[in-house]
């Protein structure tokens, strides 16, 4: 059986990697994505850590799995949990199952992994009278659970590295990373441009997302507010990312030490875009590109070697990510899963005399949602994506915005008033509409904001949560 290992950092958006941005250094995902395939539309459903991190265990859309608040996993609370990839491994097939680095949900996680090790919030870590960096620290604990595992065992860990996510409020420049001096002298030199809509943008956002207790215009002022500002930020986002970019490599390299690199699927993937100030904004949340796209490679030993460097423009999203290790173990999807395998793409599958892909092409469109408890301070939305097309509904703000990703891939102009896309506004509405009907769920609300793992969810809510999963069968787009 294949060994699965997922490489998980925070924070990073599609285009914060060598391939696609030549100032940044990320040799090692560049060689991986040679020996695999890199998604380059690929998005998540929801742009924010811990409910981005639900539907990586899920396969769920957040309006199903229902983890809004950081405190009240849903997806983790008793029987739930039986429905996520974890635990179908140990269950139907016999893996050995790890988790290290973060996990965000302040819950206790007794009997949910076969080995943890669960450490955030800090770019350097004090251990043993020593300072180590993050993302060497999931190394080292990664590498800890390859040696630790039952080698008679397929084997499957999470990697969830802290960095580049900022720490702290710090409004001095830069203040927030705290890279490696070595790795910091590597971008010492280099001007960083900033993005083509940094600052002229913010005056063309919804006025509701340009007042000041907002939270991405907040965060913009305290860290890309000057130039020097923003020289600062990102050539510490950058040598963090080119670190953790490292620390993959060592991991890898371990699979190869230990001989099992060749029946181990890799995937590379975040929990989040970010904006990095593009728009004159800070954070993600929205459904802007910058926030909703994050970088996937996927190095699968089964892949064709014609398909082997390619770089795919499908739609795939993090909602797939689920299936796709099921697949890869052998096991079909848990009944409540919204998602594909990612394998459909690259693997020569054949159902019923035909290609799995002339039978059922992939999707040429999918439903981004976020919701969240403060509108003023983060504003809710829905939105639409298509190849050519974004239409995004603030729906407490009743307010729409249509982008033309041809003409407009920055997103600067909203177009939705042309008497001349009236057609495709009245389209995509009612898709939007329809989409956002087909995913909803009843809401089983959030009673324990400190939930504790060991207390058992209501027997009647769980076997009614699970009703609803089996009666309404699994919505897909």
């Amino acid at each position: 059986k294949m060994n699965l290992v997922v490489l998980f950092p925070d924070d990073w958006r599609h285009d914060s990697i060598g391939a696609e941005n030549p100032i940044i250094k990320t040799p090692f995902l560049d060689s991986l994505a040679q020996q695999g395939m890199r998604f380059r539309q690929n998005a998540v459903t929801t742009s924010i850590c811990w409910q981005s991190r639900a539907t990586l265990f899920t396969g769920q859309w957040a309006s199903r799995h229902q983890s809004f608040k950081l405190k009240c996993p849903h997806f983790a609370k008793g029987k739930n949990w039986n429905h996520t990839w974890p635990a179908l491994l140990q269950q139907k097939a016999g893996y050995y199952v790890g988790h290290v680095g973060k996990w965000q949900y302040h819950s206790e996680n007794k009997g949910r992994f076969d080995w943890s090790s669960y450490f955030e919030g800090k770019h350097v870590f004090r251990k043993q009278g020593k300072n180590i960096a993050a993302e060497d620290f999931a190394k080292n604990e990664t590498i800890r659970f390859l040696n630790d595992r039952p080698k008679d065992k397929p084997f499957a860990v999470t990697v969830a590295f802290y960095p580049p996510k900022p720490v702290s409020n710090s409004q001095e420049p830069g203040g927030q990373w705290t890279p490696k001096k070595e790795y910091r002298a590597i971008y010492d030199n280099m001007t960083i441009p900033e993005p083509f809509n940094h600052t002229t943008a913010f005056k063309l956002l919804p006025d509701f997302l340009q007042r000041d207790r907002s939270a991405a215009a907040a965060r913009w002022r305290f860290r890309y507010s000057t130039p020097f500002h923003y020289q600062e930020a990102m050539k510490n986002i950058y040598s963090l990312i080119t670190q953790v970019d490292h620390a993959c490599k060592e991991i890898v390299d371990e699979l190869k030490k230990q001989d099992i690199y060749n029946n181990t699927l890799i995937i590379f993937t975040t929990d989040n875009g970010m904006f990095h100030g593009a728009h004159g904004l800070a954070g993600k949340w929205y459904p802007y590109q910058e926030s909703i796209r994050v970088p996937l490679i996927v190095y699968d030993p089964r892949m064709p070697l014609e398909k082997r460097g390619v770089v795919d423009d499908s739609f795939t999203l993090n909602v797939d990510l689920a299936e796709t290790i099921l697949g890869a173990a052998g096991l079909e999807p848990d009944e409540g899963m919204q998602g594909r395998d990612i394998s459909d793409l690259y693997l020569p599958k054949i159902e019923n005399g035909k290609p799995v892909l002339e039978r059922k092409p992939w999707r040429d469109e999918f439903f981004y949602e976020f919701t969240f408890m403060d509108e003023n301070f983060i504003p809710s939305s829905n939105a639409l994506v298509r190849k050519k097309w974004k239409f995004i509904h603030w729906y407490t703000k009743d307010a729409f915005q249509l982008f033309d990703l041809d003409s407009d891939p920055l997103e600067l102009h909203d177009v939705k008033d042309d008497p001349a896309n009236a057609d495709i506004v009245r389209d995509m509405k009612f898709r939007l509409f329809q989409l956002q009907d087909g995913l909803k769920e009843p809401d089983i609300g959030c009673k324990y904001d400190n939930y504790d793992f060991i207390q058992p969810i209501p027997e009647t809510l769980a076997e009614s949560a699970n009703a609803t999963i089996a009666g309404k069968g699994t919505v897909k787009f």
